[in-house]
């Protein structure tokens, strides 16, 4: 994985060679097949796991029995440390989307690791806080957006971090209309009503178990974003 290029928005993307290298040489190498839990709820928390390849979903259960999607995280990105740096219970799932490879670090070596290594700290805090401030943006977005905006954003930020082009220059989405609904904060059947119009207008294409994204700057326009998304 040495010289290997990590979304910006990602732990090792954040982090120069040397504090890469250091990171990728923590733990062991593991691989999960497609909707595998990696990380269970309420679990002690005796490792993390620093995704190399594939998606995963951050799922909570709740208290009334209804499984809510809270984020998608990909390569680059540390999964468990929250629960690792506050010593408590695992919080949420994680459920591989696609096969994921990754490296499970137990805690006191990510502990030792971060006591020892102030910009890899710096850049954890700097992750943590895109988090927070895109979670209070979802908040704030579901107290004053309607459903079909709240789902356009949902897909932009979607594609922006995991969508992949293909052939045909669309972009496939590697989540299912639930998860899409859970994101968004609304229910299926306010992202399928979203879907339709949003289809209608040339910005996704739908096959079976399948969603494309074939016009960026009609989702954007629907989203009502003129550039960035705010999450």
């Amino acid at each position: 994985m040495k010289g290997e290029k990590w979304p910006r928005y990602s732990l090792l993307g954040r982090l120069g060679r040397r504090t890469q290298e250091t990171l990728l040489g923590l733990g062991t190498p593991v691989g999960y097949e497609a909707h595998q839990r990696i990380i269970r709820q309420g679990d002690s928390a005796r490792h993390t796991l620093l995704v190399l390849k594939g998606l995963v979903k951050i799922v909570v259960d709740t208290e009334r029995g209804r499984d809510v999607v809270l984020a998608v995280r990909g390569p680059g990105d540390l999964l468990g440390e929250m629960a690792t740096l506050e010593r408590r219970p695992r919080s949420a799932h994680v459920i591989a989307c696609v096969p994921v490879e990754g490296r499970v670090i137990h805690s006191p070596d990510l502990n030792d690791f971060l006591e020892h290594n102030t910009e890899a700290c710096l850049a954890m805090a700097r992750v943590l806080s895109e988090r927070l401030r895109g979670s209070d943006r979802r908040g704030i977005d579901a107290m004053v957006c309607p459903a079909p905006v709240r789902v356009a954003r949902t897909l932009l930020e979607v594609t922006r971090r995991w969508g992949e082009t293909g052939t045909t220059g669309r972009i496939g989405i590697p989540l299912s209309q639930k998860d899409i609904a859970s994101l968004a904060g609304t229910g299926l059947s306010s992202v399928e009503k979203a879907f339709k119009l949003l289809e209608e207008a040339g910005a996704l294409d739908r096959r079976y178990r399948q969603v494309f994204i074939t016009d960026l700057s009609c989702l954007r326009r629907f989203g009502e974003l003129p550039d960035e998304i705010p999450y």
